[in-house]
């Protein structure tokens, strides 16, 4: 399991999001896909449950999404945006 970092804050406006990391002062910027990632993640979602989630959600890019879920997390943790729980 996947939790944010306690350096990390997701900061959301009507158009954009972004994780600061207050360690680094470094900014990441999310689009809405890697938004519902970070927030199921944080919630203590399990990675394969935000899947299938993503996959119900939006059944056109079905076959992406398991790939890109999983880049997306890697790059997150190797950033240190997330840990394990």
């Amino acid at each position: 399991m996947l939790k944010p970092s306690p350096h990390v804050v997701l900061t959301k406006s009507q158009d954009a999001a972004v994780l600061l990391d207050k360690r680094s002062g470094s900014y990441y910027r999310l689009n809405p896909l890697a938004v519902a990632v970070y927030e199921g993640l944080a919630a203590g979602t399990s990675q394969e449950a935000v899947v299938e989630e993503l996959q119900a959600r939006f059944p056109d890019a079905r076959e992406r999404i398991a790939g890109d879920v999983a880049r997306l997390i890697a790059s997150l943790r190797s950033a240190r945006l997330l840990a394990d729980a």
